[in-house]
């Protein structure tokens, strides 16, 4: 994969991390936004457009696996439909249209009875947008443990006929409540259609996205993610600071590795006050990380 040389346009609302708040009505339309409403017949796309189908596509998969870890069945039912519709989007496009690369997701891990510990959500809005949501995205609340959380890259093929498959046995087995049954038939086709890029990303990238994902556990209240994901970013940094080709920002990169060391710290503390604070801080160094990027 070549390294990216364009600034993220579109951070995290999710696919990717990822509905969390499967009880709630807002939970709905902010994981619904993009797909086809419910018993609405499905429209037809472009392969232009094949890429946000695939990634709303990866995005209602997991948020019924977290609705279903919930014992949310009718909501993982939802979800299901979902997808299936956008599968009935790409009737009409060709097999390569249906391979899509480079969608930049969170992978988060929850702390729930699963064999299948990765959960997906691509990103499709940018800080200002999530600023607008005022709560963070959905999939980032606090209803589930996590565990680890940080930016990868996926691929997703959805040119074979598995999908569908999954699709209609996950349905079959929420309608007779077997809610564990169904996860696996989600989880499966997960890692059919999903691969992820195992590429070493560059050190700047990497710690400005999981920066960003940080901001948006925080914006949610879930402190207990915004740490595993501040802790990437610093991996990060640290291995920008080893690197002679980021000399020139060396001071700034040891500054902010101490700024978030103390972050991390203040966020433990699960103090509300402190998100304001830490909000703008990490707004601060991922506008600082995409300027050294345009540099």
């Amino acid at each position: 994969m070549k390294h990216r040389t364009l600034l993220i346009t579109t951070i995290l609302s999710a696919t990717l991390v990822l509905s969390i708040a499967a009880c709630s009505n807002q939970s709905d339309s902010m994981t619904s936004q993009n797909a086809m409403t419910v018993g609405h017949p499905a429209a037809e796309t472009s392969g232009e457009n094949a890429r946000d189908v695939a990634e709303d596509f990866v995005g209602h998969i997991n948020y019924a696996r977290i609705a279903l870890a919930k014992n949310k069945g009718d909501r993982a039912e939802r979800h299901v439909a979902e997808a299936r519709n956008l599968l009935a989007q790409l009737q009409n496009t060709t097999v390569e249209e249906r391979h899509v690369e480079r969608i930049e997701s969170g992978r988060v891990v929850y702390d729930t009875d699963t064999d299948y510990k990765y959960h997906y959500f691509p990103i499709t809005t940018g800080p200002l947008e999530v600023k607008k949501m005022g709560h963070g995205p959905v999939w980032a609340k606090n209803d589930l443990a996590v565990t680890d959380a940080e930016i990868v890259y996926l691929s997703v093929d959805l040119s074979g006929n598995n999908a569908l498959k999954r699709l209609n046995e996950a349905e079959a087995d929420i309608r007779t409540g077997h809610l564990k049954a169904a996860d696996i038939q989600l989880a499966t086709l997960t890692d059919e259609v999903v691969t992820v890029d195992e590429e070493t990303p560059v050190p700047l990238d990497k710690a400005r996205d999981n920066i960003q994902l940080a901001r948006n556990f925080v914006s949610s209240g879930n402190y207990t993610g915004a740490r595993y994901a501040l802790k990437h970013a610093d991996d990060a940094l640290d291995a920008m600071q080893k690197d002679d080709s980021y000399e020139t920002h060396h001071a700034d990169i040891v500054t902010m590795r101490k700024d978030v060391k103390h972050l991390q710290i203040a966020i433990a503390k699960k103090d509300p006050t402190v998100a304001h604070k830490a909000v703008a801080k990490l707004d601060k160094w991922w506008s600082e990380l995409k300027n050294w990027s345009n540099s």
